[in-house]
């Protein structure tokens, strides 16, 4: 699996100015104060991973700038940053901005684009993934069994090979059914077989019997 390098924040939220925090390892812990922006450290991350607004706690994409929401905002626009390392070591560079601008290794790309660069990472932006938030274990516990399985559907991306895995399924249901009429065919060739040999050893057996019955008999005189 592969790991967050670094994330870059500039004029996100409470972060005012250009944040670079990192790097990271497979396992961080990060700790801090309440108001000292772990929380919004992870609305930076929701944000990259193209999370909707309306999960970041503000009211409007504008909000997200350093000061916006009390009406002063610092900067035209704010963005964030993530540097994604994958298992063989190359890195994928994902930028978002506050004006709908998507990048992935300085490439320009639509909203759709970009979640499906996402997706190859296995980041799933409508399943949410890639974060457990508070509150969301008890939420998952709370499910039903049919909604913790379509849950689990869409975050293992099963639900996308249902398709492929009824028609598999359709091919192994003819393959059983056409094997177990070769076998009886093949049953029924043997028994018949078995009942030709019968008849023609019996047919054999009643010529056999009746030339010896028939046959002369043969005097030699002295």
């Amino acid at each position: 699996l592969g790991y967050l390098k670094h994330i870059e924040l500039e004029n996100f939220k409470s972060y005012a100015g250009k944040f670079v925090i990192g790097p990271f390892k497979r396992f961080t812990s990060i700790v801090g104060s309440n108001g000292s922006g772990k929380s919004n450290l992870m609305d930076a991350i929701s944000f990259v991973f193209a999370d909707r607004i309306r999960h970041l706690r503000v009211k409007n994409i504008r909000d997200l700038i350093h000061g916006a929401h009390m009406g002063t905002p610092v900067a035209e626009k704010a963005h964030v940053r993530l540097v994604y390392v994958q298992e063989d070591g190359t890195e994928i560079d994902f930028y978002r901005g506050s004006s709908s601008e998507y990048r992935v290794n300085g490439v320009v790309m639509t909203s759709r684009e970009y979640i499906a660069e996402l997706a190859k990472i296995g980041v799933l932006a409508k399943t949410k993934n890639f974060l457990v938030y508070q509150g969301a274990v008890e939420s998952i516990a709370l499910k039903s069994p049919k909604e913790r399985t379509q849950l689990f559907e869409e975050i293992s991306r099963s639900s996308e090979v249902v398709e492929e895995y009824q028609q598999r399924q359709r091919e192994l249901l003819q393959a059983d059914a056409e094997t177990q009429l070769y076998y009886y065919r093949k049953n029924n060739l043997n028994v018949e077989k078995k009942k030709a040999k019968q008849e023609r050893n019996e047919v054999g057996h009643k010529l056999g019997q009746k030339c010896t019955q028939q046959a002369p008999l043969l005097v030699v005189g002295t």
